[in-house]
């Protein structure tokens, strides 16, 4: 066993992963000194991929949801040959280019799992498992909210179940042992859009179910017959964010969501699936934004279903009465965040107990970084800026509310949070509203962009900051030194996203409640699909032949045209 050493600096960060490096980065950028410490033999966390099926990782395939635009880091923008949705190798190659620009090589600390963190006085003291102490002044947690496997379906919904049963961190890419078998995926997220999609065509069939139903969202589309496929979430410009809120389900702008999704305008919650049709409205609650793989069901191979009532031996009782025998089950079930590490004040508090997610409330010299997860849009994108609000804390740059006011403050927000989600899984603690949560922690940290100084100085230099794409650059816009970069930024991702004739299509959409009639058309067909003689009915050739009709320009503009495995930057 190695021999206890010790080591100071002013922060201590936890976790070698993206969330990690980033704030490493930002402490060394404030003028503090950092150490940061990731357990695993390489950077990159969830992102460097191992076969190991105990150690989470993304799958083999992965590539990121959301777009190069809204990850990339704020002085740092990723290379156009890495396409709009990199593939997880890419975005290792990233991230080491990133920690070479920035010289963190020598402050990461790999194979330095940290075994626990303890108060003594005004100091944290960090023990690794291989007996090295380290001392700080502060200590950012970055473990991610990947960590803990979240088995509990294993022994309520799935109790019963004799077939195999594996969780999604175990799943890598399709098991040769379950060749041909019946495969039943258990959850509603992005993991178990990619299991579906590469298990398609290496089992006999596959059986969906999510318990609470769905939102989905396709990532990369054509929008218009004519126009070129682009990243989606590309559409989220400071002038696009208020003519179609997010926090109001994007009036005016709704329907292009479904029709780009599903190549529908009736798709209700993005897919028109009833099995998955839940009670939360669009935006309030999490959006599964691998969508291409709705095109992949037919009710035949690749069937949706709700909840499971029951299970016994090989067989599975769905809510809708139906039963079907599987060989293996796979939970996409997510995660829990823990922090075993922590004292038990600290690792037992909920991620809303902290003030903006951020800070501890009663001792501000730890803060966490990457724990908020965004209905649409990027977690490391997020942790950098929460990485700068803790900087400018600890360089007394900032200075963070009294006790009393962060207590009140914590308490609006949980309520604030509780109700904007309040139709949806309250597992998700750190679910937010992009937009929303960014702007309020840029006002925070004194980050929000000063547009009226903007205008001011360059009136063009306004209009790119107010049009283009939400991007981490404008993290910057307030900085002198780095303005211009953060202009050229913006400028370079604002490609084919400024139309204003869209522009007044989307406001008038909005000014005759189109959206709201679709709503209303959609709960309709809702009606229609679950009423007791639509099975009846649905197989007549002439109603397949009014389908296959009706599917045909989204067969043309989605099917063949919307694979992110292939998007360039645009």
């Amino acid at each position: 066993m190695a021999s206890e050493e010790s080591s100071y600096h002013d922060v201590t960060v936890v976790g070698g992963g993206w969330s990690g490096m980033a704030a490493c980065k930002t402490m060394l950028e404030a003028g503090l000194t950092a150490v940061c410490l990731e357990a695993r033999e390489g950077i990159g966390g969830l992102w460097q991929y191992s076969d190991d099926p105990n150690v989470t990782t993304v799958m083999k395939t992965t590539r990121t949801t959301s777009s190069a635009t809204v990850t990339e880091m704020s002085d740092f923008p990723m290379p156009k040959e890495i396409g709009d949705f990199p593939h997880n190798k890419d975005i290792m190659k990233y991230l080491h280019a990133y920690a070479t620009k920035f010289n963190l090589m020598p402050h990461i600390k790999v194979n330095s799992e940290v075994k626990t963190v303890k108060k003594e006085g005004d100091m944290w003291i960090t023990t690794c498992t291989t007996g090295q102490v380290y001392t700080s002044k502060q200590i950012i947690v970055a473990t991610g909210v990947h960590q803990a496997p979240n088995l509990e379906p294993r022994d309520t919904i799935l109790k019963g179940f004799t077939g195999k049963v594996y969780h999604a961190q175990q799943i890598k890419q399709p098991l040769e042992e379950h060749r041909g078998q019946r495969l039943l995926v258990l959850g509603g997220g992005e993991t178990s859009s990619d299991i579906c999609t590469e298990w398609r065509d290496h089992v006999e069939f596959i059986y969906w179910s999510i318990p609470r139903g769905q939102h989905f969202f396709r990532k990369y589309a054509k929008i218009l017959p004519w126009g070129k496929a682009q990243a989606l979430d590309k559409a989220s410009s400071r002038i696009m964010k208020n003519l179609t809120p997010y926090h109001q389900s994007k009036p005016g702008l709704a329907w292009v969501c479904k029709w780009t999704t599903a190549g529908s305008l009736l798709a209700y919650q993005g897919h028109g699936i009833p099995e998955w049709r839940n009670d939360a409205t669009f935006f309030h609650a999490f959006i599964n934004k691998n969508g291409k793989v709705l095109d992949l069901i037919d009710y035949e191979k690749l069937v949706p279903k709700g909840a499971i009532v029951e299970c016994n031996g090989k067989e599975v009782t769905f809510i809708d009465g139906t039963k079907q025998e599987f060989d293996v089950a796979i939970m996409a079930t997510g995660y829990t965040v823990n922090f075993p590490f922590l004292p038990k004040q600290h690792a037992e508090q909920g991620l809303r107990d902290r003030l903006k997610f951020v800070f501890d409330i009663e001792d501000t010299t730890l803060a966490f970084v990457g724990m908020v997860r965004p209905v649409v849009g990027s977690i490391v994108a997020i942790s950098e800026l929460q990485a700068m609000w803790a900087a400018k804390v600890w360089t007394n740059k900032i200075q963070l509310p009294s006790l009393d006011e962060r207590q009140e403050i914590v308490q609006k927000d949980t309520k604030l949070w509780s109700n904007y989600f309040k139709d949806t899984s309250q597992r998700l603690q750190g679910l937010v509203e992009a937009y929303m949560y960014v702007d309020d922690v840029k006002k925070c940290a004194g980050l929000y962009p000063n547009y009226w100084a903007l205008l001011k100085r360059n009136p063009r230099y306004w209009w790119t900051a107010i049009s283009a794409p939400l991007n981490t650059s404008s993290l910057r816009l307030n900085d002198p030194e780095y303005v211009d970069q953060s202009i050229a930024t913006l400028e370079s991702h604002k490609n084919r996203t400024l139309n204003p004739v869209i522009f007044l299509v989307l406001l008038l959409f909005r000014l005759i409640w189109l959206d709201f009639w679709l709503d209303q058309l959609g709960y309709v067909k809702y009606r229609i699909q679950t009423a007791s003689w639509w099975p009846k009915i649905r197989s007549l050739k002439v109603l397949q032949a009014a389908n296959y009709v009706w599917c045909l320009p989204k067969k043309a503009l989605f099917d063949t045209t919307s694979d992110a495995t292939t998007a360039k930057w645009t």
